[in-house]
């Protein structure tokens, strides 16, 4: 294992004005580049037939899957994407980059707790993971890195965020999937959507609910952002639906700024797992961090409070003092 100043690994960032709907707001942050050695996104690459995703034989194994290369361009899984089909759907654990031509076993957590027999040979994309599911998975996984070095979750904590979820949407779910939770919200999400449409240049976003900071996706091109950006809105509106506190509190291009100075500031812990480059994991008291760094360049990094609790009650961006301001 290796560490990793943050400050190195960020791209330079620029932040825009706020704009909002609900008490849902988002920050963009603007800059990156090409992608990285021009490659795909999973849903991308399925399309044009590049990428098969299956369980990992007949019998399968919960946490784990096969994702299979089938090009001659790297892939990139995100961290949180829903992989729907085959014996149970599933969530990726971390962002990977699956070299071309290749086979990767890939680590996922299921979301779909009363399912356990094939309707798919294979995988198909899905949703994006609400932050607050995000944020409790990813602390669990850095801590299972860690102590076993294997990027596994808490399976038990993931079924209980997947249940909240699904009783907080009244979706009717007989398999207790977090997709029927997510499709019960549709047309709720789709405001979101017409208020929040993407905006052009844009690699990053900071996102708010009431005013406190929940979530951060910055990635390495405006044309990987731009493909995200309806999945991301969602996820992050799932949660802005489950807040029922309406505050007055504002969250500003400023506050953004503040969370960004802060992750700079930071040392992460470069982890070496599946597919090309390193997981980077770092945990404070007030965030934790995850990201996938390929030679030099920063293809992801998400950014939460450090659980789903906090996420709507204690972290709040304006809190965070920039690093200037703090005592060292």
């Amino acid at each position: 294992m290796k560490t990793v100043d943050m400050k190195d690994a960020l791209p330079s960032l620029r932040v825009e004005g706020a704009t909002g709907h609900r008490n849902l707001t988002v920050v963009p942050c603007l800059g990156g580049r090409e992608r990285y050695r021009d490659y795909l996104l999973a849903c991308e690459a399925m399309e044009a037939g590049q990428l098969r995703v299956t369980e990992t034989s007949s019998s399968g194994t919960v946490p784990e899957l096969l994702a299979y290369n089938l090009g001659h361009r790297p892939i990139l899984l995100i961290d949180g994407e829903e992989l729907q089909g085959a014996k149970q759907n599933r969530i990726l654990n971390t962002t990977v980059l699956l070299e071309p031509a290749s086979e990767t076993r890939v680590p996922v957590s299921c979301v779909e707790e009363g399912r356990w027999s094939s309707v798919s040979g294979e995988f198909t994309t899905g949703h994006y993971a609400p932050g607050s599911l995000r944020s409790r998975k990813s602390l669990d996984v850095q801590r299972s890195l860690r102590v076993c070095g294997r990027p596994q979750s808490d399976q038990g904590a993931v079924w209980s965020c997947v249940s909240d979820e699904v009783a907080a949407s009244g979706a009717s779910a007989p398999t207790r999937a977090l997709a029927d939770a997510l499709n019960a919200r549709a047309e709720s999400v789709e405001r979101y959507h017409e208020a929040l449409p993407y905006p052009s240049g844009a690699c990053g976003v900071v996102a708010a609910v009431g005013g406190r900071f929940v979530a951060a996706d910055v990635f390495d091109s405006p044309a990987t952002l731009e493909v995200l950006w309806p999945r991301l809105i969602a996820s992050y509106a799932v949660d802005a639906e489950r807040d029922d506190a309406r505050s007055d509190k504002t969250f500003s291009a400023k506050a953004a700024s503040v969370i960004l100075e802060y992750v700079a500031q930071q040392q992460a812990d470069a982890f070496k797992t599946v597919g090309l480059g390193y997981d980077l994991r770092f945990e404070t008291d007030q965030m934790i961090g995850q990201g996938r760094i390929v030679e030099g360049c920063l293809l992801h990094l998400s950014v939460f409070p450090p659980t789903a609790e906090r996420s709507v009650r204690d972290v709040e961006g304006p809190r965070i003092s920039p690093p200037s301001r703090r005592r060292r």
